[in-house]
């Protein structure tokens, strides 16, 4: 249910602007890494370089694209490699969206953020419009709100952002979901108990509005919703995109570079959207760490990246150090992976720190001594995995994929995976770049110079002979039955929703 839950929700892949390429079979995208200084901007900041590869063809084409929207239709922007960008009209263009950016009703610079946010929380009948999300400070403004949800604010209320602003919750954009309140308890008991002197939230406001008032840690707020400008004085929120480490304000950097001097043990905690790639937020974490060695700073840095376990094999495959806590992860405005629902949430907390020192409610949590870490009750410890399974249910071994899965899923020759006994075979694929089996297209002798090179972690593909099929006639009937299959699954959530 949880993967036809992204499948229905466009998150097909887990992937950003895969689902643009499915029109045509053996097609791919790859984002390339590191991206170039001289990338297009849009509104969100700069663009990522992909790579369109199609299965037999020589000739790729690389474009960049809008780093925050993986939807076309919210943001547009689209540039080829070899039709880039001249530095002028890099600039014209920049200066352009910064000014779009200033006509926002809740846009503040740095400047006077300090003195608006004192004069805020002091007053005491300082009105806030929900509807357009910015306060109402001019004696004329009220005019302009007329039939708007208007509330009246205390400090309390100011100091809990989350509580007037409206959450971003598109999937392919912000996907803005806010922690409940137990994972939030869990999670700041966990930070206090470390001491340590600064915390950095990345995309995680929840956590940020409960440190924010405290002495230690000293927290900051990195996230791309502006909106968090108008309460937080520069030294505590500013606006950046964490998929390119861009800082939307010019003295943005200044303030975040002044921040880490002062840290002696900082914790980075973030909460990415699940369309983004893994090795796009690893190698923004590897840049904030780079840029504690170019300050020359000795800091203790501690990671806490919230993920699905699903997608655990490509952090393992970017972030080895990173080990995985089995706590279950809740939202409390998500439509699937909040409490109470029939559905447990599969999103987990990554860390760099030691697993045995983080425990997990005695209520649905065992301590496994081969493990050494909190794991759900009904999970048992697999001696050929020599580890429990990620999954939060009753799982068997397949020695065939060499791996846990769930009970009632059976191996399957076509697909090379253990599926649900009635699911739909899809046709299997081999390297894009030389179609042979056994690797993926970043790691083919083709592509890295006449030498496989897997790094250790990394996901390799089977290399048993596939099963494939030489019907042309067989393959069409395969797709559309996949396509029927999905489009009434749609159909089925769309009536449970209306119910």
């Amino acid at each position: 249910r949880v993967r036809d839950y992204f499948i229905q929700t466009n998150l097909r892949g887990i992937a950003m602007h895969i689902r643009a390429e499915h029109g045509r079979e053996g097609t791919g995208v790859e984002v390339v890494l590191p991206t170039p200084l001289d990338a297009p901007h849009c509104i969100h900041g700069p663009a990522l370089l992909f790579e369109r590869f199609a299965k037999g063809d020589d000739e790729h084409r690389k474009f960049f694209a809008c780093s925050a929207y993986r939807n076309r239709k919210d943001c547009s922007l689209y540039v080829l490699l070899d039709k880039s960008w001249s530095e002028s009209k890099l600039k014209e263009r920049i200066a352009i969206f910064q000014e779009e950016r200033k006509k926002q009703k809740w846009y503040i610079s740095n400047e006077k953020r300090s003195v608006h946010v004192q004069n805020i929380r002091t007053s005491t009948n300082t009105k806030f419009c929900k509807s357009c999300s910015c306060f109402i400070l001019e004696p004329d403004e009220p005019g302009l709100h007329t039939g708007h949800a208007i509330v009246v604010t205390n400090y309390k209320s100011v100091t809990k952002p989350s509580s007037l602003l409206s959450a971003l919750i598109s999937n392919e954009g912000n996907a803005q979901y806010l922690f409940s309140e137990e994972t939030t308890s869990f999670i700041t008991d966990i930070i206090s108990k470390k001491r340590f002197s600064h915390l950095l939230c990345l995309g995680t406001p929840r956590i940020h509005e409960i440190f924010s008032a405290s002495k230690k840690p000293k927290s900051l707020l990195l996230d791309l919703d502006d909106r968090y400008a108008q309460f937080y004085a520069p030294t505590h929120f500013q606006h950046y995109n964490m998929l390119t480490n861009f800082f939307f304000e010019k003295d943005g950097e200044r303030y975040f570079e002044l921040y880490l001097k002062k840290c002696k043990r900082l914790a980075i905690i973030l909460d990415p959207p699940f369309g983004a790639l893994a090795r796009v937020v690893a190698a923004n974490i590897e840049h904030l760490k780079k840029s504690i060695t170019r300050l020359q700073l000795d800091i203790e840095v501690c990671i806490y990246w919230i993920f699905p376990y699903f997608l655990s094999k490509h952090v393992n495959e970017v972030a080895p150090s990173l080990k995985m806590c089995h706590y279950v992860v809740e939202y409390e405005n998500h439509p699937v992976f909040k409490k109470g629902n029939s559905t447990k949430s599969p999103v987990r907390i990554y860390t760099s720190q030691l697993l045995n020192e983080i425990p997990l409610p005695e209520e649905g949590y065992k301590f496994c001594r081969n493990c050494e870490a909190w794991v759900p009750k009904e999970v048992t410890h697999c001696d050929k995995c020599e580890r429990c399974p990620p999954i939060n249910r009753a799982t068997k071994h397949c020695v065939k994929c060499e791996r846990c899965v769930r009970k009632h899923y059976v191996h399957c020759l076509v697909c090379e995976g253990c599926r649900p006994d009635t699911h739909h075979c899809k046709v299997p694929s081999t390297c894009h770049r030389c179609q042979q089996p056994g690797h993926k297209r970043r790691y083919c002798p083709l592509v890295t110079g006449g030498t496989l090179v897997i790094p250790e972690g990394a996901a390799q593909r089977s290399t048993k002979p596939y099963f494939t099929l030489s019907n042309e006639e067989e393959k069409k009937q395969l797709r559309q039955e996949r396509k029927r299959k999905i489009k009434e699954g749609k159909r089925l959530l769309a009536k449970k929703v209306k119910v």
